[in-house]
């Protein structure tokens, strides 16, 4: 993925996040790996020296993977009249000009 896919998947993640039709579990699912990854109280232990960083490691991957899946399926509500719109609302094209 080069850096314009990125941008547009963060674009598309910032939409994702504010969209009202997203059930809040789905958007705090990221969140909770990170509140695993940082908690002391895990599978297995953080002393355990190989095993303890692995689970975190794929809690943290699979939280990643499964954001990344849901914001690629993501597809905003589109807008009723159906002119594209840049992320403030504006439409993306000029309006058209009267001949008059």
């Amino acid at each position: 993925m080069n850096i314009t896919g990125l941008r547009g998947m963060g674009s598309r993640f910032v939409r994702y996040l504010s969209d009202g039709r997203v059930p809040l579990w789905k958007k705090l699912a990221g969140l909770l790996a990170v509140v695993y990854f940082l908690s002391p109280v895990d599978a297995i232990p953080d002393f355990i020296p190989i095993l303890g960083w692995l689970d975190d490691l794929g809690v943290l991957s699979a939280a990643a993977f499964w954001m990344a899946r849901q914001v690629q399926q993501y597809r905003p509500e589109p807008t009723p009249d159906g002119m594209p719109r840049d992320l403030e609302g504006r439409p993306r094209f000029p309006p058209a000009r009267d001949p008059a």
